[in-house]
C-alpha cells in the first residue's frame, strides 16, 4: 500500500512538472519568435537608414570636399564638464 501511494504521488509530481515545461518551453518559443522577428525588423530599419543616409557617400564626399574634423580638445564646454 506504501508503495501505491508512493508512485501516484510521483506520478502526479511528474505530471505538474510536465505541465510547467510545456508551459516554460511555450513561453521561451513565443520568445524566440518575437526576437527573430524584432532581428529581422531591425535589419529591415538599418539598410533603410543606410539606403537614406548612405554614409560611404557621405564620408568620401567630405573627405573630397577638405573637410577637417573637429578637435574636441579645444571645445571649451568639454573642458568645463570635465
Amino acid at each position: 500500500m506504501k508503495y501505491l501511494m508512493a508512485s501516484l504521488i510521483l506520478l502526479f509530481l511528474n505530471l505538474l512538472y510536465s505541465a510547467y515545461a510545456l508551459k516554460t518551453s511555450k513561453e521561451y518559443a513565443k520568445k524566440l519568435s518575437e526576437l527573430r522577428s524584432q532581428s529581422e525588423r531591425y535589419l529591415k530599419l538599418k539598410a533603410e537608414i543606410d539606403s537614406k543616409i548612405n554614409y560611404s557617400t557621405a564620408k568620401n564626399y567630405a573627405k573630397s570636399d577638405a573637410f577637417t574634423p573637429v578637435d574636441w580638445s579645444k571645445i571649451s564646454i568639454l573642458k568645463e564638464i570635465k
